[in-house]
C-alpha cells in the first residue's frame, strides 16, 4: 500500500513495558495437511492450514505454517527449532503461487529451499498468520480495534482484538504445538507492506519477544511532535479501512501508541537495540503507486536518530511492489534473520 510523503521527527519517551503473552486460552484446531498435492494447485502444498477457535476474536482463524524438512523424521524427534512469522493481510498470500503475476509460480517456500540447500540458512519453522477480514478489505495492523462495532459482520474479524490473538495465543500455541524454541532468541517477523507494518509495529511493542525484524515496503505512518502523535493529515491514515482499528473519527493517541514509528520513538532503547532491524523498500522513483520509500526512510531514520542500525541495504534499487519483490526481500533476509536465530538451534537437543 504505497503512498508518498516524508517527514523526520525526534525524541524517544518511553512507555511502560508491555506484558508478556500469556498462556492461549483452549483452542480447538483443525488441520488441513496437504503433503502430496499437485504442485499446480495455487497454495503451496508444503504449507499446512490451521484453525483455531481464537478466545480474543470470538471467531475460527486460519494461519499457514511450513515445517522444515526432516522435522518429522525420527532422528530429529527432539530437535526444536526456531520461528519466523511472515505478515500481509490474508494467510494465503505468503504461500499463494499466483497471488500476482510476478510471482511465476513460486512462493517464499521455494525462496527458503533454496537458502536452505546453499547453505545460507538452517532450519527454520515458517509461520503465515491470518490477520485481516477473509475478503482481505479490512486490515487488522495486529492493533485491538478502537470501535469493533463497525466491523462485527465482517467475516473474519470477530471482537477485533488481533493483537491479543497472536501476542497470548497464537506464538503460545505455535510453542506449544510444534517443536519451537520458545523465547525471543528463536523468535523472528518480518512482512510486506501492511505486513510490514505489522512486523515492526509488534517487535517495537513487544522487544522481549523478538530477536529479529525486518519488512518491505511497510506502510508505516508518520511520527510527529517527538513521537506523541501521528500526522493528522496522512492520505493513507484517513482510508476507511482503518476505522475500525483506530475509530472515526482518528483517535491519534491510539494510533501513535500502535504506530511503528512511534514505537521505536518512545520505546526503551536498550530493549530496540537489541533487536536486528531489516527495512526495506523500493526506490524513491518508484513513488507514490509502486514504493514506500519515504515512509521506510521515515522509520529508518528514526532508529538511526537513537543509534540503532538498520542492519540491510534499506533500498532496492529495481523493486516494484508486488510479491516477486517480497520474495527477493526475504531471500535477503532470511540468511539474516538466521545469524540471530541460529545462536538458539541446537540440533543435537534432546
Amino acid at each position: 500500500m504505497p503512498e508518498d510523503t516524508q517527514d523526520t521527527p525526534t525524541g524517544s519517551p518511553a512507555p511502560a513495558a508491555p506484558p508478556a503473552p500469556a498462556a492461549p486460552a483452549s483452542i480447538n484446531i483443525q488441520t488441513e495437511r496437504r503433503t502430496g498435492v499437485a504442485t499446480q494447485e495455487p497454495i503451496d502444498p508444503r504449507a499446512e492450514r490451521v484453525t483455531v477457535q481464537s478466545a480474543a476474536l470470538g471467531i475460527e482463524k486460519n494461519f499457514y505454517i511450513a515445517l522444515p524438512p526432516g522435522y518429522d523424521l525420527e532422528e530429529n524427534r527432539g530437535v526444536r527449532y526456531p520461528v519466523i512469522y511472515l505478515f500481509r493481510g490474508n494467510e494465503r498470500e505468503w504461500v499463494h503461487r499466483r497471488q500476482d503475476r510476478s510471482r511465476h509460480g513460486r512462493t517464499v517456500i521455494d525462496v527458503y529451499r533454496d537458502l536452505l540447500d546453499e547453505g545460507s540458512v538452517g532450519p527454520l519453522i515458517m509461520v503465515f498468520p491470518g490477520t485481516s477480514s477473509e475478503d482481505n478489505r479490512v486490515p487488522s495492523l495486529l492493533v485491538n480495534f478502537l470501535e469493533p462495532q463497525r466491523s462485527l459482520t465482517v467475516p473474519g474479524i470477530g471482537l477485533g482484538r488481533f493483537e491479543d490473538y497472536f501476542v497470548r495465543e497464537l506464538i503460545s500455541y505455535v510453542d506449544i504445538r510444534y517443536r519451537t524454541i520458545p523465547h525471543r532468541q528463536g523468535r523472528a517477523v518480518d512482512g510486506f507492506s501492511l505486513g510490514g507494518f505489522q512486523a515492526i509495529k509488534i517487535a517495537a511493542q513487544y522487544p522481549q519477544l523478538f530477536c529479529s525484524a525486518g519488512a518491505l515496503d511497510g506502510t508505516f505512518l508518520y511520527a510527529s511532535r517527538e513521537g506523541k502523535t501521528v500526522r493528522a493529515r496522512d492520505r493513507v491514515l484517513n482510508n476507511p479501512m482503518f476505522n475500525p482499528a483506530f475509530g472515526l473519527p482518528r483517535n491519534l493517541d491510539y494510533v501513535a501508541a500502535n504506530n511503528p514509528a512511534n514505537l521505536i520513538l518512545r520505546g526503551e532503547r536498550a530493549a530496540l537495540a537489541s533487536i536486528q532491524w531489516l527495512l526495506q523498500s523500493g526506490p524513491q522513483e518508484a513513488e507514490p503507486y509502486q514504493s514506500n520509500f519515504y515512509r521506510a526512510q521515515h522509520v529508518i531514520s528514526l532508529l538511526r536518530g537513537r543509534r540503532i542500525h538498520n542492519g540491510i541495504a534499506p533500498v532496492m534499487a529495481e523493486a516494484v511492489h508486488s510479491w516477486h519483490w517480497a520474495d527477493v526481500h526475504m531471500a535477503a533476509t532470511l540468511p539474516l534473520h538466521w545469524q540471530q536465530l541460529k545462536a538458539a538451534y541446537a540440533p543435537s537437543a534432546t
